[in-house]
């Protein structure tokens, strides 16, 4: 006869699994906003990397991490770099403005929102937030590939290599088709951010070191596809597949970064759309891939079986 407790034990272990990632996932969040809103640094991946190291010190997996991570953050930091050329080859620049009012019913959704809420000389909850939102770029995606990392590193690998991927993919498209923002190409367009950085980023008289991040330029014209949607939604798609329904915040979390680039004047709908299929793509051309090379290693791994088996009798 089992015991009276026997059904909790499967909900007791559950938690027991959430409690770890759960942790950690407060401990990032805390410092980085303690970082961001007490000290006024900007969040890089070499903070981030310090941040996370710290943690797998504590949890004994600190080789595993720099075996794991190291690689990974300089083929992103290299991206980084590249993106910044991308806009300095004498490509004519594009204007998608068409495009947006062809699928927008002949608005541009960043002019009505920033018509709607955006008032010249103030600085609202909201465009902070929206300015949170946007420099969460790549902050978010590595945060949670840490969280993927603790969990299930196989998880980990396969995000990594599917965000890199699809980031060079990207950058090849911006070398060819570079496109410009809502705030280059909309007149009357305000570039919010110029003005919400300086209200809770810069004390008066403080001087915020610099980072390796901080060297890399940024590239005006890389507008589509928008990797500001696309690594929210490609690290939801993993969250879902790893975690199911308890990913969904991961979902509500692009949500408002898709609703916060378009409002700051950032990027175009049709941006995010090319951002979403840059997503899907990436997502499920690395599963087809991980597919075809589980079923080769598995036919290698019979016929090396095989040739044992015969060479023995």
């Amino acid at each position: 006869m089992q015991p009276a407790d026997a059904p909790q034990r499967p909900t007791a272990a559950r938690r027991r699994a959430w409690l770890l990632p759960s942790l950690v996932g407060a401990y990032l969040a805390v410092v980085t906003l303690f970082m961001v809103f007490v000290l006024h640094l900007s969040v890089s991946p070499e903070r981030l990397l310090l941040l996370m190291l710290i943690a797998a010190l504590v949890l004994g997996r600190a080789r595993l991490f720099l075996a794991d991570w190291i690689p990974f953050l300089v083929l992103f930091l290299s991206y980084e770099y590249l993106r910044g050329l991308g806009g300095k080859l004498g490509m004519p620049i594009h204007d998608v403005t068409s495009l947006e009012r062809l699928i927008s019913f002949g608005q541009v959704p960043t002019v009505l929102l920033q018509q709607a809420f955006y008032h010249a000389g103030q600085v609202t909850w909201y465009d902070i937030a929206g300015t949170m939102f946007y420099f969460l770029h790549f902050a978010f995606p590595l945060g949670l590939g840490y969280l993927f990392w603790i969990v299930d590193r196989r998880t980990f690998l396969r995000f990594s290599r599917t965000l890199i991927a699809m980031s060079f993919a990207a950058f090849v498209f911006y070398l060819l088709l570079p496109v410009a923002p809502p705030w280059k190409a909309v007149p009357g367009v305000v570039k919010i951010i110029d003005h919400t950085l300086p209200s809770f980023t810069d004390l008066p008289g403080v001087s915020v070191p610099a980072t390796v991040y901080h060297w890399l330029t940024p590239n005006q014209y890389a507008a589509m596809p928008s990797l500001h949607a696309a690594y929210p939604f490609l690290g939801a798609l993993f969250a879902l597949r790893l975690w199911g329904r308890r990913a969904w915040p991961a979902l509500a979390y692009t949500a408002g970064v898709w609703l916060s680039i378009v409002y700051l004047g950032e990027h175009y709908i049709v941006d995010i759309i090319g951002g979403v299929i840059f997503a899907l793509a990436a997502f499920f051309g690395e599963e087809w891939f991980t597919q075809v090379w589980r079923r080769r290693r598995a036919r290698r791994d019979e016929a090396e079986l095989a040739t044992s088996a015969r060479s023995s009798s």
